[in-house]
């Protein structure tokens, strides 16, 4: 079960202040970054608009063994409750009690579709990893989805 947050934003709110969008950190250095493409769609109205859920999966619940050349796990993450229509951009990252620092594959994405995608994780190391693992340290998926309707 994920706790899902959604919104619907418009173009001309995310442009109220005027020039491109830019990413990075310190408004100061704007100038030197390059502009990001909006990727937001146009209705018929000639608005500009997109849908963005957020939420997170349940801590220690979820989780599945895979085998590759090490045991590590995944988790199919249900985003249905967003009630997403095109094909949404997930953004993920893992977090929990403890040692989530140690793992990789935390924020990368596989299978993404209107009602959610899967996260494969492992241990930095290649050390074995189990369900018992994400349950003890309470893992869990947190995701935002901005869909292009």
């Amino acid at each position: 079960m994920s706790i899902v947050r959604s919104t619907t934003v418009a173009l001309s709110t995310l442009l109220a202040f005027g020039g491109p969008l830019v990413m990075g950190v310190s408004p100061a250095n704007a100038e030197h970054r390059p502009a990001v493409e909006s990727a937001l769609t146009m209705t018929a109205a000639g608005k500009s608009t997109q849908r963005i859920a957020s939420g997170r999966t349940e801590p220690g619940v979820g989780w599945n063994l895979y085998v590759n050349n090490s045991p590590g796990l995944y988790i199919d993450v249900d985003t249905s409750a967003a009630h997403f229509t095109g094909d949404p951009v997930y953004t993920v990252s893992v977090g929990g009690l403890a040692h989530h620092f140690e793992l990789t594959g935390t924020s990368t994405v596989y299978q993404p579709t209107a009602t959610g995608f899967r996260v494969y994780i492992r241990w930095s190391n290649g050390q074995p990893l189990t369900v018992e693992d994400a349950q003890t340290y309470g893992w869990y998926v947190n995701w935002i989805g901005v869909d292009q309707p």
